[in-house]
């Protein structure tokens, strides 16, 4: 079986398919489906045809896919690139999941967006030479800057640039938020819990390089713009996380220091003199404002906190037949309106389980382990700090279940945030 991390395994793909990929990660960061509706196109909202019910970058990822066919060689090369097996049980894993909805009568766009693009954004990436890799993550943090200064604009002005459209789980409608009060940051990406998931976990990929490897000037001017935004879209579990893996990687750092005596005096103090300047820095954006999404969050989350705990009834409430196979009676649905869950259920490994079944979900984290465990060995162990805080940040909220971009989102920025330490330690990833 060939590895794609070799140099003679594929020739290069053409410039054309590498042109739409970019598109499709442009699109997958940037048009939410706030933009969308503002647009006329129905992706999440209600009313419109099946075929607006996928994002946009499925659409040019499939495109690229058949640009690259077209190409001399090109069917081959994606035949190889499919039987590899981290990427086969990956997209098996997101064909099984679309058959299950199309068996029990559910919209397929949900496995389309979350699971069968997240499959082939992981074939195609990890198909590019480290080149193109470089070039795919500068428009990254670009994206990523922007996302996070669209929040900054957003808490400035007191509004979103794209109105927020969420839609009541009993009757369907879209909910009025104007009375909410305090509105947290959305950004590009539409949704304050993504934005603040995804910016934690580009901040915990930097936090790892700039502790244990190497850091770019790009990096660190999208990290200091996205520290100020991260608490302005508020998400608490998502900023925990973040806090909670940023203490264990300053605690290995300061272990591994001390053990090999590679740290001086001097250091050392600086180290202390920063923790200690830290409550300094959190009380300056106090007094700035910057914490008030969150702390209004505290006090009134509008339901959501309630939410969570509906969700583990539910899942008490469900015979081990549906844990196992999924909602094969279609009854979650309305389990969802008897306990009153507005916002439908918001813990995502409850959420996957209930919908798919825990084969199906188990299948699913299986192939994503062994992607990953792939993607440790060739690029960097410094991967594993993003990923745990992504299990604990998906653990608060609607993570990976669901129609979300957040599977497909972390994969990108794991496969162009770490490709620079593929060439410190083994040279180009392909040709």
């Amino acid at each position: 079986m060939p590895d794609i991390f070799q140099r003679n395994m594929l020739m290069p793909a053409p410039q054309l398919s590498l042109l739409v990929l970019a598109l499709a990660i442009i699109a997958l960061f940037s048009l939410s489906g706030n933009v969308l509706y503002l647009l006329g196109i129905s992706y999440d909202s209600p009313g419109g045809s099946p075929l607006q019910k996928i994002h946009p970058s499925s659409y040019l990822l499939l495109l690229s896919m058949m640009i690259w066919a077209l190409y001399r060689g090109g069917i081959q090369q994606l035949y190889s690139l499919t039987l590899l097996r981290s990427h086969f049980l990956l997209l098996a894993a997101a064909v099984c999941l679309l058959l299950q909805d199309i068996l029990l009568g559910r919209p397929l766009s949900s496995a389309i967006v979350s699971y069968v693009s997240a499959a082939l954004f992981v074939m195609l990436l990890k198909a590019q030479s480290l080149k193109r890799l470089l070039q795919l993550k500068q428009i990254l943090l670009l994206l990523l800057f922007a996302n996070a200064a669209v929040g900054v604009y957003e808490y400035l002005t007191g509004g979103l640039i794209a109105p927020l459209v969420l839609t009541d789980i009993s009757s369907g409608d879209v909910i009025d938020t104007s009375h909410w009060g305090q509105v947290r940051s959305a950004g590009l990406m539409g949704h304050p819990l993504t934005s603040t998931m995804l910016s934690g976990f580009f901040l915990v990929c930097f936090g790892a390089r700039f502790l244990f490897a190497r850091v770019s000037l790009g990096e660190s001017l999208t990290a200091a713009m996205l520290l100020v935004a991260l608490p302005l879209f508020g998400g608490r579990g998502s900023i925990l996380a973040f806090l909670l893996v940023l203490l264990l990687m300053l605690s290995i750092k300061v272990a591994q220091s001390l053990q090999r005596r590679a740290m001086s005096r001097n250091a050392l103090l600086y180290l202390l003199s920063s923790l200690l300047l830290l409550p300094l820095l959190l009380y300056a954006a106090y007094l700035a404002g910057l914490l008030d999404p969150v702390l209004s969050r505290m006090e009134d989350d509008q339901g959501s906190a309630s939410t969570r705990l509906i969700a583990i009834e539910i899942m008490l409430d469900t015979p081990l037949i549906n844990i196992l196979l999924g909602d094969i009676d279609r009854s979650l649905a309305a389990k969802v309106l008897l306990y009153g869950s507005r916002y439908g259920i918001e813990i995502g490994w409850i959420a996957l389980t209930l919908t798919y079944g825990a084969l199906l979900s188990g299948f699913l984290l299986y192939a994503l382990y062994l992607n990953l465990s792939h993607l440790y060995r060739k690029l960097s162990a410094l991967l594993i700090f993003p990923w745990l805080y992504a299990v604990i940040a998906w653990s608060s909220g609607t993570g990976i279940s669901g129609k979300t971009i957040m599977l497909s989102a972390a994969l990108i920025m794991t496969l162009l945030l770490f490709a620079e330490e593929h060439d410190v330690r083994h040279g180009a990833i392909t040709g």
